[in-house]
Parts: C-alpha cells; structure tokens; sequence
C-alpha cells in the first residue's frame, strides 16, 4: 500500500512516480494532479500528468488528448526549452485532433523561442503539405539547411528526404492545378470521389501479385531448361526487372487508384481544422468515407463527429491560417 503524504507537491510528485514504477497508472495520475493543485508551477508533475493521460497501447481519447495538451501547454510556459513538451503538444495537436492551423501556430512560437530548431520546420513542412499548400511547404523546407540550423539525426534526415521528394514534385510543376483543395465545394476532387465512394481502397500488395505473379510465371514457364550459367543469369535479371518494375507500377497505379480516398483524407482534415462541415451526407454514409474514419485516431474521430453534429457549414472565403514565417530569422555567424 502506498503512503499517501499530504505535507508538499514534491511528496505527492515522489507517490506519483512509486505508484507509477508500481504500474498503478491511475493513482499515479491522481498524485501528480495533487502536487499541481498544491503548486501549479511544479512543472515535473505537469510532465508526469502528459505522459500518464496518453494510454500505453492505444490512442488517447479526445478529454484525455485535450487534457495532456493543456498539460504540456504548463509544461512549456515553466520552461520554454522543454523539447519533449513541444514535440507531444504538436502531435497531439496534428495526430489526435487534426487541428493543423492550430499546429502550425504551435510549432511557429517553437521557432520563435529556438529559431535553430530543425524539428519545428520539419514539423510544419509537413502540416503546410497535409494541408495541400505545397509550395509554402517548399518555401520552409529550404530553411532546414540555412547556417546555423541544428543537425538533423538519421530519422530526421529520412522524413525530411520523403516531404523532400513530395513537396517538390508537386511545387515546381506550374501546369498543374487539379491538386485537392475542399474548402472549394466545386473543386473537381469532389466529383473523383463520388465516382469511387462506394469501394474500399485499393491495396497496393495485391495489385502487385495480380499483376507481376502471372508475368513472372510466364517467364519461368517459358525460359529453356538448359543452356548453362548464361541463361540461369538472364533468367534472375529478368525476373528482377519484372520485379521492380511491377513493385513501381503496383505503386503507381495504387495512387490513382486511392486519389479519391486521399481526398477524403484531406475533406476530413480541413473538416477538424476549421471546424465546419465541407463533405455532404452522401459522401458520409459512403462505404470508403466509412473505412477511413475508422482507421483515423480515437480523439480524430470523436472531435469530427462533434463538427458533424454542430452542422456547421464552412465559409466560402475560409481559407488555411499560416503563421508569417518570415519574421523567423536564425542569429548571425560571424566568423572571429
């Protein structure tokens, strides 16, 4: 049993980390919201309460991903430095509640207060794509390799060369202008989704057993039975190339194939963002709207159906809020 002490915040923080290290997850919480109510500045304690309200093996739900947010928004006003805290609260913000604009904002006064951070750009590099303003997206990739920017670990450099290849895909191609942008009820996005609301979404791997399966045993079927070393090489090449090929392919034709569901994707984001309604019933009660929002997080879900139910329709003139990042400046490097 363990002692509750009822003198200091340090001794309900001190319970709170032996109920934890106890794995008595909910009395742990409940001694760390003890030392907070004493001393709202232990900002310890306001950690422990961010961790402890995000469940193990499983999403938060929407009071527990609102109330861990609040809790690093403690966290981060004690101390500003707190990495860990800006990295949870902008996740939260983006993953669990699908609020980007709110993201972007968050991740704008990071920079603020570590204009140096590489993290942050990536960060909002990558919310201004979701949010299908791409070139901007490329505009705030570059800053990552200004001077005096903090030096990106592997992870770091493996996302930033994914949002690399994206963004500037996209970006640089002037001509075109199809790309999905909900807020505008006659984009020609919303009509490619009509056309496929009533299937799930294709899966890339058996596109790719469809198609190259039946080809690669052609081959073998085919290929002589003799002919020595030369022919054996030929044969592994050739299944090779059919291979890679049809895995490219595969991949291609499965992004045409789910443009409609990535639409969706994208209808529901700005959905959580603005917080108004832009999918009609139709598309709602469709059998591929309903596969996605099953596979979006608990919190995600819960707060768009509360939008849904509001029954707010989204303004013709609403467009994505973006923080002006070019009051961010890195100091200057002189050299002595």
């Amino acid at each position: 049993m363990i002692k509750i002490s009822k003198n200091s915040s340090d001794e309900y923080y001190l319970d709170a980390i032996d109920a934890e290290n106890s794995g008595n997850f909910e009395q742990a919480l409940e001694f760390a919201e003890k030392a907070v109510e004493i001393d709202p500045e232990h900002s310890d304690a306001w950690w422990m309460i961010s961790t402890l309200l995000i469940p193990k093996k499983e999403r938060p739900t929407l009071i527990n991903a609102s109330r861990c947010l609040n809790a690093c928004k403690k966290v981060i006003k004690l101390q500003p430095n707190h990495e860990e805290a800006w990295i949870r609260g902008g996740r939260i913000l983006s993953d669990e509640l699908g609020m980007y604009d709110k993201a972007l904002e968050w991740w704008h006064e990071r920079r603020k207060i570590d204009p140096s951070d590489s993290q942050a750009v990536i960060e909002t590099v990558a919310l201004l794509a979701d949010l299908g303003l791409y070139h901007q997206s490329l505009d705030e990739l570059q800053r990552v390799w200004e001077p005096g920017m903090k030096q990106l670990n592997f992870e770091q450099q493996k996302r930033l060369a994914r949002l690399h290849q994206l963004v500037k895909k996209v970006a640089i191609d002037e001509g075109q202008t199809d790309y999905f942008r909900p807020w505008n009820l006659r984009d020609p996005g919303w009509k490619i989704i009509r056309e496929r609301m009533h299937r799930g979404p294709a899966n890339e791997t058996l596109i790719y057993l469809l198609l190259v399966a039946p080809i690669l045993l052609i081959v073998v079927m085919f290929s002589p039975n003799s002919g020595g070393f030369g022919n054996l090489l030929f044969l592994v090449l050739m299944m090779l190339i059919i291979t890679l090929g049809g895995m490219r392919f595969a991949k291609r034709l499965a992004m045409i194939q789910n443009r409609p569901a990535f639409n969706i994707i994208r209808a529901m984001d700005i959905e959580t963002t603005s917080g108004r309604i832009v999918i009609t019933e139709d598309i709602r009660n469709s059998k591929l709207y309903k596969f996605l929002l099953t596979n979006r997080p608990t919190a995600f879900r819960q707060r768009l159906n509360s939008i849904v139910e509001a029954g707010e329709n989204i303004s013709r003139q609403w467009r994505p809020t973006v923080p002006n990042f070019d009051e961010i400046s890195l100091p200057s490097y002189e050299e002595e």
